[in-house]
């Protein structure tokens, strides 16, 4: 599991999940997606103090590997799918 801060002093994490995906956990109370044709379809996540990762970031960024595919919402944040 990694931890980012972000500059508002939130905490979020990022951890494997049993799919090889990266659950991503944090404060999403305020916080904006984008979309192109399908609301279902979500191309980029912001919540308010970042960090923003969009499709086709990589997550060594945040100590991961791989590159974000997609994402799926989920109670606790998203879900960031990476391509395979």
């Amino acid at each position: 599991m990694k931890t980012y801060t972000n500059r508002y002093g939130d905490e979020f994490t990022f951890e494997y999940n049993e799919r090889g995906n990266i659950q991503w956990s944090g404060n999403f109370e305020y916080h904006r997606t984008a979309f192109n044709d399908n609301p279902d379809d979500i191309i980029m996540v912001d919540p308010s103090g970042g960090p923003y990762i969009e499709l086709g970031c990589n997550m060594s960024l945040f100590g991961m590997e791989g590159k974000v595919a997609g994402f799926i919402p989920n109670e606790n944040g998203y879900e960031i799918i990476l391509e395979k």
